[in-house]
């Protein structure tokens, strides 16, 4: 039997130090380019709660070593997210806590829906909220808005231009300008167009368009509009405009009428939103057509008129028509859809044909 130059511990031991030295070398390169790739992901890494624990459940295996080889965070930032752990492990949760019970999520959005859309005070909504079956008292409505930052009813912000403009829909019309350009023989013409809306059912009234709108010619338009209340079923108790001051002689034959004219602030187009809305409107079809005179103008603006009155759903009013429109009790088969277009094709309108 040969003797070998190392006994079997002894070459055990060679090779587990080999081993040893092999992955501490390998841990020296792994530490250096952490430090490389930490310097260039900025001074602090986002960590959500699972990559926190999967830190602190290898971190804790080498406590001791842990100045020497973390990088990411602090050593004390880790044993304090371990701490953290540890008490969420022994925290119980009462399922029967004594105490008033926790109102739920919907309860007090329900709450302060109420507080918002209405100047109440504390008992009257508790009392709504009974009415829709949630049995609150006062003291715990108090307790809701004060979380969710609401003073009491006296100190809750007065009625807001949206509120005022909902609850007066029915009787309400905004009015507007918008320009466009129209070849003349005299060359390029700015047009003005002065058109109404009707809020509740976006019912549109194109009063007229001109090169000079002055005095003379609003107010010309205004009697127009006056007679045409007189056919029209929707009433007309405010009209809403900007502070342009061509509507002088618009506001003085209308107040003659006992309708109450209300201006929007200064600068603010969103105030008179279905106003600008219907601009919009109008624009996606004036934006494709090149206006030669004032004839093709006005029928440009009769086909944009009518289309948006009778052929148009609007989705401000549940994606009805204006004014009206026979819808289909069956749905209607390929064969059965006409098409009716307007400009060329640039206003289209779908229907059901008679059978």
């Amino acid at each position: 039997m040969s003797c070998l130059p190392y006994s079997a511990g002894t070459l055990i031991a060679v090779i587990k130090n080999l081993f040893f030295r092999d992955l501490a070398l390998q841990n020296d390169y792994l530490r250096q380019e952490n430090k490389i790739l930490r310097g260039k992901l900025g001074k602090r890494v986002p960590l959500d709660e699972s990559e926190r624990r999967l830190l602190v459940k290898y971190g804790m295996r080498i406590k001791d070593h842990l100045p020497e080889i973390i990088s990411i965070v602090k050593p004390e930032t880790l044993l304090a997210w371990h701490r953290r752990m540890k008490s969420r492990k022994w925290t119980f949760v009462h399922k029967n806590p004594t105490g008033r019970p926790i109102k739920s999520e919907c309860t007090e959005t329900l709450v302060v829906r109420l507080a918002e859309d209405n100047a109440w005070g504390y008992r009257r909504i508790a009392g709504e909220m009974k009415k829709l079956g949630h049995d609150l008292c006062a003291g715990t409505v108090r307790n809701i808005l004060i979380k969710n930052g609401l003073p009491p009813a006296p100190r809750r912000k007065g009625m807001s231009w949206k509120r005022f403009i909902q609850s007066h829909l029915d009787v309400a019309w905004a009015m507007d300008f918008f320009t466009e350009e129209v070849w003349t023989q005299a060359g390029l013409v700015t047009f003005y167009t002065l058109f109404l809306i009707h809020l509740r059912t976006r019912r549109v009234h194109i009063a007229g368009c001109t090169a000079n709108p002055d005095t003379d010619w609003v107010k010309q338009q205004t009697r127009n509009f006056t007679t045409l209340l007189e056919d029209i079923p929707e009433r007309c108790r405010y009209v809403i405009h900007d502070r342009d001051a061509s509507f002088a002689g618009f506001d003085f034959i209308l107040k003659a009428q006992g309708i109450k004219i209300v201006k929007t602030p200064p600068q603010a187009p969103m105030c008179n939103a279905f106003a600008e809305r219907f601009v919009r409107e109008a624009r996606e079809t004036l934006n494709q057509i090149i206006p030669l005179g004032e004839h093709h103008f006005r029928h440009v603006l009769k086909c944009i008129e009518q289309h948006h009155n009778k052929e148009r759903p609007h989705q401000g009013i549940g994606n009805r028509i204006p004014l009206g429109f026979d819808y289909p009790p069956t749905p209607a088969e390929m064969s059965q859809v006409g098409c009716k277009s307007s400009l060329g094709g640039l206003l289209n309108h779908y229907y059901k044909k008679a059978a």
